[in-house]
């Protein structure tokens, strides 16, 4: 006995999947902002402070229209130095003392920051459904 399997909707699948990935995106960088806040204060407590202006660099900061970042540094000279090292018996360490390693730190709370968007956004997104 032979049976033949039709595969049904592939095209609508994947323009739904197109659609719910472009809604990914904007709700993950949402749901990342109170993320990126904790990471930019633990970056803040974290750097060496002299006069404060570093730490006070610190911020969070978009990257594309739906990512978010941290960073720091902008107009105090000495911030790439402090951050990579170098020269003046500071050793370089290319991925840094402060920014990535904190950002590394907390990896698993962001994975699960952006599973939990992902799963809201499949909850509420309007499938397809295929042709009869």
């Amino acid at each position: 006995m032979s049976a033949d399997v039709q595969f049904v909707g592939g095209p609508e699948a994947a323009q739904d999947l197109r659609r719910w990935a472009s809604e990914l995106a904007p709700a993950v960088a949402k749901a990342g902002e109170g993320f990126a806040a904790r990471v930019a204060d633990q970056v803040r407590g974290r750097v060496p402070v002299l006069t404060g202006r570093l730490a006070g660099s610190v911020e969070i900061a978009p990257v594309e229209e739906d990512a978010l970042g941290v960073q720091m540094g902008e107009g105090v000279p000495y911030a790439g130095w402090i951050e990579f090292g170098g020269s003046r018996g500071r050793p370089f360490i290319p991925e840094g003392r402060y920014l990535y390693p904190t950002a590394l730190d907390n990896q698993d709370e962001f994975a699960s920051m952006a599973a939990d968007a992902a799963s809201e956004t499949v909850a509420r997104f309007s499938w397809s459904m295929p042709p009869t």
